[in-house]
């Protein structure tokens, strides 16, 4: 079998290693009706807020839970560490799809999973290309226990990690639209309006594109950095409200350009917020 530890793997490449043994393809959404009517073949589902992908921790939301609870998840779905998982987003539609798609590929990568990818334009592509390849149903595999677990925190920012980049000039990103990060929008349920203060803003969804399921070219990614003057930089951390748009952005600068320094801050401003440190309001 042709096995590729690529962050991006293409319709085609899936169509060859389809239904192979150690190949897990997981589809991720938010409605199990929509993978009961179709999905890609030999493909389980998880729904990354109801399986616990993560958790309210103390009246924090969407917080990492513990390892053992992750590993629950992962050995649900029979996965071991030496499988290649394959991740793909469903609806073009749910704005979150992505965005919860690279969240789930950055806790694998933290458990030190080394075959991991994300299938670039997901189901809509797949299903164009080969719709003979697509099944109704549920696709179940046994579960299987022992996942070993080799926990790589260097791509996981704290607290004490923004305040050294604050502290010493360092790229901070607010992956959130333009308007949370000025402080003239806000999310219902969190009370306080902006950012964290230092921090420049690129959208999560400049990176996609038209805003769908597939990623921009390497070069226009590029672009993009360069604009803000951080292409280059290797000491990024990458923060949103929490955890979520900021997995694209870390996404796209760790693993397709390859800076292996920067970092998500996966508790982001709920986190930040909680550990009573400032908010900033850009305007």
């Amino acid at each position: 079998m042709e096995i590729s530890s690529q962050p991006l793997v293409s319709s085609a490449w899936l169509f060859k290693n389809l239904c192979d043994n150690n190949v897990k393809l997981i589809e991720g959404g938010t409605s199990y009706n929509s993978y009961l009517v179709e999905h890609i073949k030999c493909s389980q589902f998880t729904n990354f807020y109801q399986d616990g992908w993560r958790k309210n921790i103390n009246g924090v939301a969407m917080q990492l839970p513990k390892i053992d609870n992750l590993v629950s998840i992962i050995e649900r779905m029979a996965i071991s560490e030496q499988d290649h998982v394959i991740l793909y987003p469903k609806k073009i539609t749910d704005y979150y799809a992505m965005a919860e798609t690279t969240a789930i590929y950055f806790t694998f990568k933290l458990l030190g999973h080394k075959q991991i990818s994300i299938l670039d334009r997901g189901y809509p592509d797949f299903k164009k290309q080969f719709s003979l390849f697509t099944e109704e149903g549920s696709f179940k595999l046994e579960p299987a226990f022992g996942y070993k677990v080799n926990f790589d925190d260097s791509i996981l920012a704290n607290t004490d990690d923004i305040l050294f980049n604050k502290n010493n000039n360092f790229p901070l990103v607010d992956s959130r639209e333009k308007d949370f990060y000025l402080g003239i929008n806000k999310l219902e349920a969190f009370e306080k309006f902006g950012t964290i203060k230092s921090s420049i803003n690129i959208p999560s969804k400049w990176f996609l594109e038209s805003r769908g399921l597939k990623f921009n070219n390497i070069k226009l990614i590029n672009e993009i950095f360069d604009k803000f003057g951080i292409a280059s930089k290797e000491n990024v951390i990458f923060f949103c409200y929490s955890g979520l748009e900021s997995s694209i952005n870390w996404f796209v600068f760790h693993e397709l350009m390859q800076k292996k320094k920067s970092k998500l801050f996966e508790g982001s401003i709920f986190e930040w917020k909680a550990k009573n440190k400032l908010i900033y309001k850009n305007f």
